[in-house]
C-alpha cells in the first residue's frame, strides 16, 4: 500500500509541476500579447511571431493544465447527480466512468497526438500561418507529453479510487 501511495504522490508531484509550468506560460502569453498590442497600435509595427506564439502557448496552457486539474479533482462535472450521491456512490461512478470513458479517450488522444508529433518531426513540418515558420514538432511533442501525464494521473487516481472503494469508501491511505 505504501508503494501505491508513493507512486500516486510522485505522479501528483509531476502534475503539480505541470501546473507551475502553466503559470509561467500564462505570464509569457500575457507579456507577448501586450507587447504585440503596443507594437501594433503605438508604433505601427506588428510582430510576425505573436499569433503563432499565442496559439502555441494557449494550447500548451490547456494541455499541461489538464493533469494539474485532474490531480486536484477540480474538473467540471454535472453536480445535479454527483452531489446527491454518497461518497461511496461517487467512487463507484468515478471508477465506472474512468474505465469506460477516460481511459479509452485519453489513450486514443495520446496515441493520435504522438503519431502527429512524430510525423511533424520526420517531415520537418513548419507552422505556416506567419512568415516566421517555426518548427511544429516541439509544440506537438509538448501536447503529447501533456496527454501522457494526464493518462498517468488518471491511472493513479483510478487506483486510489479503487483502493478507497475496497476500504468501504474511506480514505485509501
Amino acid at each position: 500500500m505504501r508503494l501505491i501511495q508513493k507512486i500516486y504522490n510522485g505522479i501528483g508531484l509531476v502534475s503539480e509541476w505541470s501546473g507551475r509550468v502553466v503559470m509561467f506560460a500564462v505570464a509569457t502569453l500575457v507579456v507577448s500579447i501586450c507587447y504585440d498590442v503596443f507594437a501594433r497600435y503605438l508604433f505601427n509595427a506588428p510582430t510576425i511571431w505573436s499569433y503563432t506564439l499565442s496559439y502555441m502557448l494557449g494550447t500548451t496552457i490547456i494541455a499541461l493544465g489538464m493533469p494539474y486539474v485532474y490531480y486536484h479533482n477540480a474538473n467540471v462535472r454535472v453536480d445535479v447527480i454527483y452531489s446527491k450521491l454518497s461518497p461511496k456512490g461517487r467512487l463507484v461512478l468515478n471508477v465506472i466512468l474512468t474505465i469506460f470513458f477516460f481511459f479509452p479517450l485519453i489513450f486514443m488522444l495520446t496515441k493520435v497526438f504522438g503519431q502527429d508529433a512524430w510525423r511533424a518531426y520526420v517531415t520537418h513540418e513548419l507552422a505556416t500561418e506567419t512568415v516566421w515558420y517555426p518548427p511544429f514538432w516541439p509544440f506537438k511533442l509538448v501536447v503529447t507529453l501533456a496527454f501522457v501525464l494526464l493518462f498517468l494521473q488518471g491511472i493513479t487516481t483510478f487506483v486510489k479510487d479503487v483502493t478507497s472503494l475496497a476500504k468501504g469508501g474511506n480514505k485509501p491511505w
